[in-house]
C-alpha cells in the first residue's frame, strides 16, 4: 500500500484553506454545501471534519465544529478559527 505523499499533503491543504475562507466569508454553512463546493466524496469531508474540529478521543484542531440548523447538518466556525479570519 502506498504511503500518502507531499501531493496529497498539498491536497489537504488546499481543502483546508478553501473551507476555511470560505466559512470566513459565509459563516455556517450545511455540510451539502461544503462538499459540493469543494468537490470532495463525504469520506473525503468527514476526514476533513476530524482533523478541523476537536474531539476528545481523536483530538483536531478545533477550528470548527458540527451542529444543527433549521434540521440540517452546519458546519460553524469556533471563537479560535474565527481567529483565523482577522
Amino acid at each position: 500500500m502506498d504511503e500518502p505523499g507531499p501531493a496529497m499533503d498539498t491536497q489537504i491543504d488546499d481543502l483546508v484553506i478553501a473551507l476555511l475562507q470560505q466559512l470566513c466569508a459565509e459563516g455556517p454553512l450545511s455540510l451539502a454545501r461544503a462538499n459540493k463546493a469543494l468537490g470532495i466524496r463525504r469520506s473525503q469531508m468527514d476526514r476533513l471534519l476530524l482533523l478541523l474540529g476537536h474531539s476528545e478521543m481523536l483530538g483536531g484542531l478545533g477550528y470548527i465544529y458540527q451542529a444543527e440548523q433549521g434540521g440540517r447538518p452546519v458546519i460553524r466556525l469556533t471563537d479560535k478559527g474565527k481567529a483565523l479570519c482577522a
